[in-house]
């Protein structure tokens, strides 16, 4: 009874208090709000800061303040998505608005990262209002104001419609590598949004011109009806520079989720288109492509008299389809160079240091190769099999990472300095009928626990097929590059779930064998394992030669190709064998074997470089420099040579009017050409 007695005297006391003061005593309520950012101009990231700024007349827990440096902090949810959580009291007006920042020293672009006005009504002065009620809220989603136009605090970058999903794609192109004044750029994907098995156009975004980097935004909105889409399931896409430039990245993926499809709406976290960011300024360079057509010519798949062409493509873009060579804007058409007796091209680019850039070697035939009437007619060869298909890659597109330099020059393959077509070098060519066997191990697809999306392989039921799938193999003995004419069968005659098969190959051909496996798992129909675009879409195999301590290649009368295990994707790319190193036991002594050029030393040089070669036998040997475009420097040596190793020192300050930059020093001696680059800097 004392302590009622006692709790009594203190609520009189409080009572008086608030009778003589005026004061009261207020109760606070939770207030949650969220926010998106989707729509800032700049690249604002989840690890980023969104402040809540703002002014109130009773005060918030934490406080709410027009310093940009003490407002509430948000939280990010995920994504673009953010929230704030704080108390406020009842009645009160709260004014406020969102501001972004990298960190509290560095604001996002636009307007120091503070959102543009807001129509909250006559007493809101451009701000965002919050009416606090008795009971604790969460308001409503609201979207950042990146733009300078007053806009409603609960405005949408897209119109909600009932029973339908709206998705919000945006995407930060500053380091991609096209014109925004005369391209566009598309979301392309599959089902639900887009369409399968071939992907379609989902939305064709629009440019944010006031975003940063004078633009580099494009974003859009596509619709989906919510009838069409399952719960869990997941939306594939990707960007694509009109008009088919598509990001060489891995499926751009997100799921949709069951809150997806309750809210109605979403926004796909921005990116960079190829996931390359900006890293100005941009670099105005000569990038210099050199290739070699050597072995198509040596096996009749490629003669410049005949009419035949060639052109670096992708570059600069990726052609449509149905493009016409002698018109198609994204086919770099190559010179041959008789100096330098290689096909070449310097061609001026404008791109970011550590850009990545993309491109393939196309082959335009002449006509004549597919007319069967025609002396010039090639059996099994389509005009549309000009793609190239290089080893070095597996099948997938080239890649140069474009630096800082005014001259650049692609790297040759296999430590040479050019390239080659399909990356087959000379020697890469069989020059003698061989007999070559596969072999594969079909358990793993036979396997539910590995080959989990296809009807399982059925041992000793289905048939088992090598399906040649971009290789020039086919297309020397007659046969089509793609189709069913060029398969090869392989049988499981002991039961022990190796399938094997040989084929007898008349020369020339190439060491480059590239293939799918199929196998038929009922009457009319076809499993085939890799496919795609990138990397281990195929198998690669190859050849192997014996190499001569000169340096020549003698290939078998058969060749037993490696045991290969089924794959459903992320089939095996073997290393190509070094056709140059000889494969027996080498030679231990000082006598001179071959012929060899030796990398100039040192190089980088200014003024003068050490240049050392090897001379088997006594003979003329030609020393000549040549200039980037194919014009002849000077000649350094053109005389008999006895056997040995010689060396020369080139002092470029003999040389008048010789500028920084790369040159080519050629070698001649007999039948035997090799060519180096050097790069001279003053």
């Amino acid at each position: 009874m004392r302590n009622a007695g006692l709790f009594k005297l203190l609520l009189f006391a409080a009572f008086i208090t608030i009778y003589l003061t005026g004061t009261t005593i207020a109760q606070t309520v939770n207030v949650k709000m969220r926010v998106n950012t989707s729509t800032c101009l700049d690249t604002l990231k989840p690890n980023h800061v969104v402040l809540l700024c703002g002014e109130t007349k009773k005060g918030t827990i934490p406080g709410i303040t027009w310093d940009n440096k003490t407002g509430i902090v948000c939280k990010n949810v995920g994504g673009d998505y953010w929230e704030a959580t704080f108390k406020a009291y009842p009645g009160d007006e709260i004014r406020y608005k969102f501001v972004t920042y990298f960190n509290l020293s560095t604001p996002t672009f636009h307007w120091s990262g503070w959102e543009g006005p807001i129509n909250a009504g006559a007493a809101s002065g451009n701000n965002r209002l919050l009416i606090v009620g008795n009971n604790d809220t969460t308001l409503a989603l609201q979207y950042y104001n990146g733009w300078e136009s007053t806009l409603a605090q609960y405005w949408r970058p897209f119109t909600p419609k009932q029973d339908t999903i709206a998705v919000y794609f945006r995407v930060n192109m500053g380091g991609a590598d096209f014109d925004p004044a005369s391209q566009l750029v598309d979301v392309r994907g599959g089902l639900p949004l887009g369409a399968d098995p071939t992907w379609v156009t989902i939305k064709t975004l629009e440019r944010e011109t006031h975003s940063v980097n004078n633009g580099s935004f494009w974003s859009g909105v596509a619709y989906v009806a919510k009838s069409a889409v399952t719960a869990g399931g997941t939306q594939k896409f990707k960007f694509v520079i009109q008009p088919n430039s598509w990001e060489s990245t891995a499926d751009r993926t997100f799921i949709l989720s069951a809150n997806l499809i309750a809210s109605g709406d979403t926004t796909i976290h921005w990116t960079y288109f190829n996931n390359r960011p900006p890293s100005g300024p941009k670099v105005d360079a000569n990038l210099l492509f050199r290739l070699k057509l050597d072995a198509l010519e040596k096996a009749g798949l490629f003669n410049e008299a005949l009419g035949d062409r060639i052109a670096v493509t992708g570059a600069k873009g990726w052609p449509p389809s149905g493009f016409v060579y002698e018109t198609e804007p994204t086919m770099l058409k190559l010179i041959y160079n008789t100096s330098l007796e290689e096909w070449n091209l310097l061609e001026p680019f404008s791109k970011y240091p550590e850009e990545i850039l993309e491109y393939k070697y196309y082959i335009a035939w002449d006509t004549s190769r597919v007319s069967p009437t025609n002396v010039n007619y090639i059996p099994g060869l389509m005009l549309t099999d000009g793609w190239e298909e290089p080893g070095v890659t597996g099948g997938g597109n080239r890649t140069y990472t474009y630096t800082g330099d005014t001259e650049q020059i692609l790297p040759g393959d296999f430590g040479a300095e050019q390239q080659f077509f399909n990356s087959i070098p000379p020697k890469g060519v069989v020059e003698t009928p061989i007999s070559v066997k596969f072999s594969i191990n079909m358990a793993p697809a036979a396997d539910v626990a590995i080959n989990t999306t296809n009807p399982l392989f059925r041992p000793g039921t289905d048939s088992v097929f090598v399906q040649f799938d971009g290789s020039f193999v086919p297309i020397t003995q007659g046969k089509t590059m793609y189709g069913t004419d060029n398969r090869l069968e392989l049988l499981d005659n002991d039961g022990d779930g190796i399938y094997t098969g040989t084929i007898d190959l008349v020369a020339p051909t190439f060491y480059q064998l590239c293939y799918r496996i199929t196998y038929s798992n009922a009457p009319g129909a076809s499993i085939t394992n890799g496919g795609g675009v990138l990397y281990g879409r195929r198998y690669y195999q190859f050849i192997h030669p014996n190499v001569a301590q000169d340096g020549s290649v003698t290939w078998p009368a058969s060749f037993d190709l490696p045991l290969m295990d089924w794959k459903p994707s992320d089939l095996i790319v073997e290393t190509p064998p070094d056709l140059d190193t000889p494969t027996g036991v080498g030679d231990e002594s000082t006598v001179v074997k071959s012929y060899k050029l030796f990398q100039n030393y040192p190089n980088p040089f200014n003024p003068s470089t050490i240049i050392k070669y090897n001379v088997p036998q006594d003979g003329v040997v030609k020393l000549e420099v040549y200039d980037v475009i194919g014009n002849k420097v000077t000649t350094l040596v053109n005389e008999f040579k006895h056997s040995g190793t010689h060396s020369i020192n080139w002092n470029t300050q003999n040389q008048n009017g010789l500028s920084s930059g790369i040159y080519f020093l050629r070698m001649q001696a007999g039948n035997f050409i090799q060519t180096n680059k050097m790069t001279l800097i003053k």
